[in-house]
């Protein structure tokens, strides 16, 4: 594979979206889209009784793994651990605006404790050395102002982290849900554009109401590159042009040969215990736009509810591919 930035293109961490399950769909489609994990809590990871964390990092390259966590000490137990997987990118979450995460003092509050962060980046070190960034917001509550954001970032800068993840938008961290966080708030772009000429050497990636690929293209211009929330989960095929659209790498695929693979994927995990439900979620909005779309959601409905096998969604998806040649 050619050497190339993953951080240009990603997927963002979203909780109850990007399990290991979508990542291996999404990595079927793009080679190089650097695929985020679910913010895991180090408490999971340290006591991980229930064996989750041990498959997280099966998916081939370039994913990383986003934590949550305010505690020194804790980043550093877990550290030892997820040192010795193969992610290549420790995302450290100082954006999340959801109750549990703020009850927990970590996500968007630990914009407020900037020395907090560095300490953990600095205690993280001592056990790997996979490189350490940042997921934010451009503010939190009243903390709605360009100097704000700039002390927050120049802990970071003084830490050496070369990569921050900016959410362009501030966390209202009271009277608003995780949703509307997401979509009330309102974008500013502007603010991110200032951080990123004063902080020039450092590589800012920019998050929030990117809806496709032609304007994760055009934040470019900007920032150092694009990461796209929701619309992955809403249209994963969009990122069937991606790797050559960002990465000049040609990927020739069809859905079915995708679902081909993908069932590789699901039996083996099928055999381990993982319901078919959880093993579909990720291919509901796989004909996302395509006539035929409701016929397969039906029918994964059916895999979900174990009346039939998944393995029959292929002859499905192959029907539906040539519908769409034939629409072409």
């Amino acid at each position: 594979m050619k050497n190339i930035n993953s951080n240009i293109l990603s997927i963002a961490p979203m909780m109850d979206r990007t399990d290991l399950h979508f990542r291996n769909l999404m990595r079927l489609i793009s080679k190089n889209t650097l695929l985020y994990t679910e913010m895991i809590n180090v408490n999971t990871i340290i006591h991980d009784q229930n064996k989750r964390f041990m498959i997280e990092d099966d998916c081939q390259n370039p994913i990383a793994l986003q934590i949550g966590c305010s505690d020194p000490i804790l980043a550093q137990k877990a550290a030892k651990i997820f040192s010795k997987e193969k992610f290549q990118e420790i995302n450290i979450n100082c954006g999340c605006p959801s109750n549990k995460v703020v009850n927990g003092n970590f996500g968007a509050c630990l914009m407020k404790e900037p020395k907090k962060v560095g300490k953990m980046i600095t205690a993280i070190r001592e056990e790997t050395d996979i490189p350490i960034t940042i997921k934010t917001r451009i503010g939190l509550d009243n903390f709605d102002t360009d100097n704000f954001l700039e002390e927050f970032i120049s802990e970071l800068y003084t830490r050496n982290v070369k990569t921050v993840i900016i959410h362009a938008r501030i966390a209202i961290l009271s009277g608003l849900s995780p949703h509307e966080n997401r979509t009330i708030p309102p974008l500013n772009y502007d603010r991110v554009k200032r951080i990123k000429k004063k902080f020039n050497e450092m590589d800012i990636i920019i998050n929030g109401g990117v809806k496709n690929l032609l304007e994760a293209k055009w934040h470019l211009n900007s920032f150092d590159g694009s990461m796209i929330g929701r619309a992955a989960w809403d249209n994963p095929w969009m990122f069937s042009e991606a790797d050559e659209l960002f990465y000049n790498d040609k990927n020739n695929i069809s859905r079915s040969s995708i679902i081909n693979k993908y069932l590789k994927h699901a039996n083996k995990y099928i055999s381990m215990g993982h319901s078919q439900r959880r093993l579909v979620r990720p291919l509901f909005n796989l004909f996302y736009g395509i006539q035929g779309s409701k016929v397969w959601k039906q029918q994964l409905n059916e895999v979900a509810n174990n009346k039939i096998s998944i393995n029959s969604i292929y002859d499905l998806a192959s029907q539906l591919d040539e519908i769409t040649e034939a629409a072409a």
